[in-house]
């Protein structure tokens, strides 16, 4: 015959392990084409070889707030520049959405960068946005001088930057 041994139920001690998860506040804005090319169509004007598709996305802390998205040249003596010789930013113009297109002119209006030199016509300006979003856009650049453009290389720098407010 055989005797039952009886089992004894053994727990172990608990051990708790913290767990979190933060997620911060973005803003982003995305530009292609990452380069563009200006061709001249006479003596005083040009125009830019595809438009600049924009994207700005948002996860926002609260709903409720503003966001908006601008584009800006640094100087706007020289928004092309081959060194010596200038296209101001009154001679750059952007349509936005296929808009009538306006002069890179605008002072410093909600912008994310510090300074920047001259403003063209917001992208953007999305009031009482949700937390959550994202908002696509076109810029068409263009240029037109009150003179002929003298013969060179220009280059310059158009900067796409936004602000949650």
């Amino acid at each position: 015959m055989s005797v039952a041994q009886s089992q004894a139920q053994t727990t172990s001690n608990a051990a708790a392990v913290a767990v979190t998860f933060a997620v911060a506040s973005s803003l982003t804005v995305t530009a292609t084409p990452g380069s563009i090319v200006f061709t001249r169509t006479n003596s005083r004007n040009a125009t830019a070889s595809a438009a600049i598709a924009v994207v700005t996305s948002w996860n926002l802390a609260v709903g409720g707030g503003n966001v908006f998205t601008v584009a800006y040249f640094a100087t706007i003596a020289a928004a092309l520049t081959d060194g010596t010789l200038n296209i101001p930013s009154s001679d750059v113009f952007a349509s936005i959405n296929g808009g009538t297109a306006a002069a890179c002119t605008l002072a410093n209006v909600n912008v994310a960068a510090a300074t920047p030199g001259a403003i063209c016509p917001q992208i953007f300006g999305g009031i009482g946005v949700t937390a959550q979003g994202s908002h696509s856009d076109s810029i068409l650049l263009s240029l037109t001088s009150p003179t002929d453009f003298p013969v060179t290389s220009y280059a310059g720098t158009i900067t796409i930057s936004a602000q949650a407010t």
